[in-house]
Order: C-alpha cells, then sequence, then structure tokens
C-alpha cells in the first residue's frame, strides 16, 4: 500500500510511526510539504527513511500578510527544493473558500485565513496569485501538482486546464460531475478518510466511478482518521481502512485495490520508480 498524502513531520515519533505503516502492509508514503519550511521538513525525512518520499509547496493556509513581498523568494525557494531527487510533486497548493467546511483542523496556527474579518474577496485574491506560483512551478519543472480544494472546484478548474498541468486531486469531496472532468484532463482522484464516514454515501458513488487507473488513497495524517477510528489522530497506517472501504465499494479484494492504487501512484509520480 501506498498512503499518497501525510504530514509525517507532524508526528510525534517519527520512527514509531513508519513502524506501525510497515506493520499495516504499507510500502511508501509520500509527506506533502504545506509551506516552505514543512517542505524542507518533507525533504529531510525522504533523505533519512527510503519509503518517504516528499512534495514541496505552500498551502493557502500559508499566507501571510507579508505575501505580497515574498512571491518572487517563494517563487526561487521552490524551484530550488524541487531540485532534491525525492521531491515526486509540486504541493500541497490550491484553494481554501474555508465556509462550510468539514472537520479538518486549520493547518496554520497563525489562522491567516479566518473568513470573518471582512476581507475575504481580498485573500482569495491572494490564494489565487499563490496558487499560480505553486502551478507555474510545476509546469516550469514537469512534476504533478498536489491539489488543495475546499468549496473551490471551479476557480481550480479554470487555473488548470490550460495549465498544461496534471496531478492528484487531494482529499476528493468533490462531486461526478466535477470528477469527470478532472479525470478527462488526466487527473488523479485521491480518496482519504472522509470516504469511510458513515455520512458519505455520496462520495462513495462517486468513488465507484472513477476510472480504475486514476484512483489513489491517502491519509492526511494526522488529519481526517477514517472510520473505525475517527476522532483520533491520523496516521499512515490508517490507509488501510480507506483501501478496503474503496475495495468495498468497487467489488474488489484489498490486495487487487492496493495494487491498483500503488501502481497508479508510480504513475503519476515518476521520480518513485
Amino acid at each position: 500500500m501506498v498512503d499518497t498524502h501525510c504530514h509525517l513531520y507532524e508526528a510525534g515519533d517519527i520512527e514509531a510511526e513508519l513502524a506501525r505503516f510497515k506493520a499495516a502492509g504499507g510500502g511508501a508514503l509520500v509527506c506533502a510539504g504545506a509551506g516552505i519550511e514543512s517542505s524542507k521538513r518533507a525533504i529531510e525525512l525522504a533523505g533519512k527513511y527510503p519509503e518517504v518520499w516528499a512534495t514541496v509547496g505552500v498551502h493557502p493556509e500559508s499566507l501571510t500578510p507579508e505575501f505580497s513581498n515574498l512571491q518572487l523568494s517563494i517563487t526561487n525557494e521552490l524551484l530550488n527544493l524541487i531540485k532534491n531527487e525525492k521531491v515526486v510533486a509540486v504541493g500541497e497548493c490550491g484553494l481554501d473558500y474555508a465556509e462550510g467546511m468539514q472537520d479538518t483542523p486549520p493547518r496554520s496556527p497563525s489562522g491567516h485565513l479566518g473568513g470573518e474579518d471582512g476581507n475575504r474577496g481580498e485573500n482569495r485574491d491572494r490564494q489565487k496569485e499563490l496558487f499560480r506560483i505553486n502551478v507555474e512551478a510545476a509546469r516550469e519543472t514537469g512534476l504533478p501538482l498536489v491539489v488543495h480544494c475546499r468549496n473551490a472546484f471551479e476557480d481550480i478548474w479554470e487555473r488548470v486546464k490550460n495549465a498544461g498541468v496534471v496531478g492528484q486531486m487531494h482529499c476528493w469531496t468533490g462531486n461526478e460531475e466535477w470528477m469527470k472532468k478532472f479525470v478527462e484532463a488526466g487527473w488523479y482522484i485521491s480518496f482519504g478518510g472522509i470516504l469511510t464516514f458513515k455520512n458519505s454515501r455520496d462520495l462513495r458513488e462517486v468513488a465507484g466511478k472513477v476510472p480504475e487507473d486514476k484512483l489513489l488513497v491517502e491519509t492526511d495524517a494526522p488529519y481526517l482518521a477514517p472510520e473505525p477510528v475517527r476522532g483520533s489522530k491520523n496516521t499512515p497506517a490508517n490507509v488501510k481502512y480507506v483501501v478496503a472501504c474503496l475495495a468495498e465499494i468497487r467489488g474488489l479484494s484489498i490486495q487487487s485495490m492496493s495494487k491498483i492504487t500503488s501502481e497508479n501512484t508510480r504513475r503519476l509520480f515518476e521520480r518513485m520508480t
């Protein structure tokens, strides 16, 4: 099994976390950066542990009031980090229109994305510019993009449909119509713990219709722990529950689903092969 998206640097005991992952049948995992510093940490872990790979990018929740003065610095930092041979993608990046968010806690203790500050339009404009920087880095380097999308499918689509990039739609929560749009453009649809939630019937229906060669699984650990451990701190080992849920939806064995999603991961993230 491959966990295509987690934040391993947020685990307390990295080696214990990896041991649990291996014991659960895990083979490799992708540690997703969500800002410059966390991207550096992801690369550090990927260099230390052969089963760990990294992505580098700037998540919308990493926005600060100083963003306008840091754009060139962010671009240069990303392009420099991408040179590392264990970096498989650009991201986690995207757009987060937080109204009506589900149960994902904020990743930034600074809380810069508060939606009730009266500057929502300005904030979205800055998010779009930050997303553009990530998209351009992916286009320039030929790496796939890892996209975070909350209540922003239309704006994400408008910014990637003609950008010459494809990648992973992380922690998918969209409907069938949006899924088909992204799949037809070459994107992979990644499911995490939300798929297993008791109230996610519509999402499971979508998961049953994704083309087999575009399915990915993830945990987003330490966030969004799946059933039956929902409410606890998530761990990459819990990817087994997502695989099992997806296998049941698709009428396949767990072993077959693990093989399918692992092969898809290595097709998308070519540096892993």
